[in-house]
């Protein structure tokens, strides 16, 4: 197959084209190591990248939470725009090509537990975005311009290297930091909990999302991904004993409020009937991620 990545050089976007490996894969973003670099929020740019040998599109590349909150043009431009411009460009083509997206809980708002039956309100202009292109790929689908699934994603973790701009970037950073001998001040209070997931359950999910037939999603195409209630202490307590660095909390007034509202678990039966993946706990989590560290390093 030859599969379209956009976000490829992201942390869930470079592990994806890993597991890829085998496919054509045409790997995209705005910066290297991304073989295709451009800028998605330009339309020309976005609609270049569907050709009609494209067989499945996997939408990654977005302007996240944080980062969309505080520039709404470039938010709205990466993120609705962007999916839109892929959109229109599978209608062009005439393929009807599968096209995964990578949506977000953040559709969600003010609700500590989500399921399948919970109503979205979105309390940010990401989720709000996300949500736009949800409805969306269910009407393309519809319309048979694309064979549309979309994933609603907890927090994935672990996000190595440097953070990006999400609210909830701290949930990686707690367990990254002090695992790499650094101190880490977290901006939430320990008993903050966050629906969390982890990078290789998520990847998973995206190459099951492109697989499962069709007539077994119907005509919603969107999916809740089940995500384990982890609190901050739960994320030190899981590293403490290996970690070099030590951690102190100091919630920060811009970014706790966010938390207590954002949802603390998720769960989808719907997604796990049609075999979906969720994590175990979050010793599992960071069981993975230092898995995949020694390997990256081995």
């Amino acid at each position: 197959m030859r599969i379209l990545v956009t976000g490829a050089a992201g942390y869930i976007g470079s592990a994806l084209v890993k597991a890829l490996a085998g496919h054509e894969v045409v790997a995209t973003d705005q910066s290297a190591p991304a073989p295709i670099i451009g800028n998605i929020a330009y339309p020309q740019f976005a609609r270049s990248l569907i050709t009609p040998d494209i067989d499945a599109v996997f939408h990654l590349a977005s302007l996240v939470s944080g980062g969309a909150e505080q520039n709404f043009e470039l938010g709205t431009k990466v993120n609705l725009d962007a999916t839109r411009d892929l959109l229109e460009a599978c209608r062009h083509a005439g393929r009807c090509p599968k096209f995964v997206f990578a949506s977000s809980i953040a559709v969600y708002g003010g609700v500590d537990e989500v399921t399948d039956e919970t109503s979205v309100a979105p309390r940010l202009s990401y989720g709000a975005q996300k949500l736009v292109c949800e409805i969306l790929i269910d009407d393309y689908t519809r319309r048979g311009y694309v064979d549309g699934r979309a994933l609603r994603l907890p927090a994935v973790l672990v996000r190595p290297g440097s953070p990006n701009t999400a609210v909830s970037g701290w949930t990686s950073a707690l367990i990254r930091e002090p695992l790499a001998g650094r101190d880490y001040v977290c901006p939430v209070r320990p008993d903050t909990r966050l629906a969390c997931i982890s990078l290789k359950k998520v990847i998973e999910g995206f190459v099951h999302a492109a697989t499962l037939p069709a007539d077994r999603l119907g005509a919603r195409r969107t999916l809740l991904l089940t995500g384990i209630s982890v609190s901050a202490q739960q994320m030190w307590d899981a590293v403490k004993d290996k970690a070099t660095g030590k951690v102190r909390f100091a919630p920060d007034p811009a970014i706790q409020p966010l938390m207590d509202r954002a949802p603390k678990k998720t769960f989808s039966k719907r997604s796990l009937d049609l075999g979906f993946p969720a994590s175990a706990s979050i010793e599992e989590i960071v069981r993975e991620y230092e898995e995949a560290a020694l390997a990256h390093h081995g």
